[in-house]
């Protein structure tokens, strides 16, 4: 019997070169430690100097924790704007209240806004059922009659958190995802359970749609945009879809950030607005008024209904007409975060001070801290502590698949020692020391997909693409378990079949 002497370390190659050629694609392509600058809008910063100083301080701390490539945070106090920037766009362009950014949820409140505006028209009331006012819904559970158009403004629907999300192929119209709730079930009696729902969000705007006459994305344009003066906003039906000028988002590993398209989903009527510095200004300062634009004075809202826009629980947890409380103590403040893959966003204003801020992000993060710490810098109140929840997670994940990679190393290199020993054994001893090697590479090309359903999803491509996008350390770990396991299995099968080992 003859065992074959070349050195295996060879075997080891492959797999670490395949690592660090993941590792190289996604090396930095934005500086971490971007100057923070000032840009004052049309008007000039009205905060006192503690209040101002505070806030470039909450600024430096959450682009340092946060890592954000690019970032504008807006702040509005006495009826004056201070707008402050940060980093770069994707396409390496320093960040200005004129980039384009994807907002996200916060999208949610203009759909709001003109189901209200259908109900200032006496298109329909806020108690109707939905399937009165839109006879196209149908679903396969047939308590979806019992559900109102309120209980679809606050997400009491009952249509179940991950109803139509994540889907491989989402829907790209309102009236897509209309039809395609024709074979859901609800999570829940309507009216019951606070669920948050973008299908819901959906839902509203294809009532939108069929009670104006005009596409949703026309509607906002014409009746919503076009009076405040949001001459640069627009709408997109998929969240991926990209507008003129706008730059590509972020996925950040730890240091590590990277342009990357945005994760696809359907974004019609709960997250599909693009928008700019300059022009979430004028919806900020809309939120703070009486329902009239500050640009046209053209009226938006009549006021009553104004003032039920804004008429949220006290209850954090619920929601209002697109928005929710921000806080328990203190001055009520409300607003609305928007996540995607890509692109985060936070907007949060007092009604009775005047005072809000806004925040465009191009990577993700948690705005809402900083809106909230910018807001109680003008305000007074407790700021919030920035955390990124991502980085221990991140770093425990990629420690562990370095860890895998070099025990898989390990493995190829002492695989002929390993040939050898095993050399008399029979073939089922030997089959039976190879399957937990088998077993890993199977795991780690299926960790992406167990992962995905801890939060709902089981569709396989829907569930690759989520956690490629949100969650790219697990990724790597599942690439490390395949390469380690895998090269480790072929290293071990190699220097069997060359030293054409006979089993009994």
């Amino acid at each position: 019997m003859k065992i074959d002497r070349t050195r295996p370390w060879r075997y080891a190659v492959l797999p670490a070169a395949l690592m660090m050629a993941v590792l190289t694609a996604v090396a930095p392509t934005a500086p971490a430690g971007a100057a923070v600058h000032a840009a004052d809008n049309t008007t000039s910063d009205s905060t006192t100097a503690d209040s101002a100083t505070d806030i470039d301080g909450y600024l430096d701390e959450y682009v340092r924790v946060q890592r954000t490539p690019g970032l504008a945070l807006v702040t509005l106090a006495d009826d004056e704007v201070q707008v402050r920037v940060h980093g770069v766009t994707g396409g390496g362009d320093p960040v200005d209240e004129e980039t384009l950014m994807r907002i996200g949820s916060m999208s949610k409140a203009f759909t709001a806004l003109a189901v209200l505006q259908q109900v200032d028209a006496g298109r329909f009331d806020l108690d109707d059922p939905v399937s009165t006012v839109l006879p196209e819904l149908r679903m396969a559970d047939d308590r979806y009659r019992r559900i109102t158009v309120e209980d679809l403004l606050t997400h009491r629907s009952g249509l179940a958190v991950t109803a139509l999300e994540y889907s491989s192929d989402p829907a790209s119209a309102p009236a897509e995802t209309v039809a395609r709730l024709a074979d859901e079930e609800l999570a829940a009696a309507p009216g019951t359970t606070t669920m948050y729902s973008n299908a819901g969000y959906s839902v509203l705007a294809r009532v939108v749609e069929h009670t104006s006459g005009t596409g949703f994305d026309e509607y906002l344009e014409q009746q919503v945009f076009a009076p405040l003066g949001m001459d640069t906003t627009t709408v997109t039906e998929l969240c991926d879809a990209s507008p003129p000028g706008l730059a590509r988002g972020f996925s950040l590993l730890g240091p590590l950030q990277v342009a990357v398209p945005e994760l696809p989903q359907a974004c019609a009527g709960n997250g599909g607005i693009v928008s700019t510095a300059h022009d979430m200004t004028a919806w900020l300062r809309f939120q703070v008024g009486d329902g009239t634009s500050p640009t046209t004075g053209e009226r938006l809202l009549q006021a009553e209904t104004f003032r039920a826009f804004h008429d949220v629980p006290a209850d954090t947890a619920e929601y209002g007409y697109g928005w929710h409380r921000t806080t328990t103590e203190g001055e009520p403040l409300i607003g609305h975060g928007g996540t995607l893959a890509t692109f985060a966003s936070g907007i949060e204003f007092s009604a009775v001070t005047g005072t809000g801020a806004v925040v465009l992000a191009n990577a993700a993060g948690e705005p809402m801290v900083l809106t909230h710490n910018a807001v109680v810098a003008i305000d007074g109140g407790a700021p919030l502590t920035t955390t990124n929840a991502f980085d221990p997670f991140n770093a425990v994940v990629v420690g562990v698949a370095v860890l895998v990679l070099l025990a898989g190393i390990v493995v190829m290199v002492r695989s002929r020692r390993w040939a050898l020993r095993r050399a008399t054994g029979s073939r089922r001893e030997l089959v039976l020391r190879l399957i937990p090697l088998a077993l890993f590479t199977v795991l780690g090309a299926a960790l992406p997909w167990l992962g995905a359903t801890l939060i709902g999803l089981s569709e396989p491509v829907a569930a690759y693409r989520v956690v490629l996008w949100l969650y790219p350390a697990v990724v790597l770990l599942g690439l490390a378990l395949v390469l380690a396991a895998g090269g480790g299995l072929a290293a071990r099968l190699v220097q069997v079949g060359r030293g054409k080992i006979r089993h009994g």
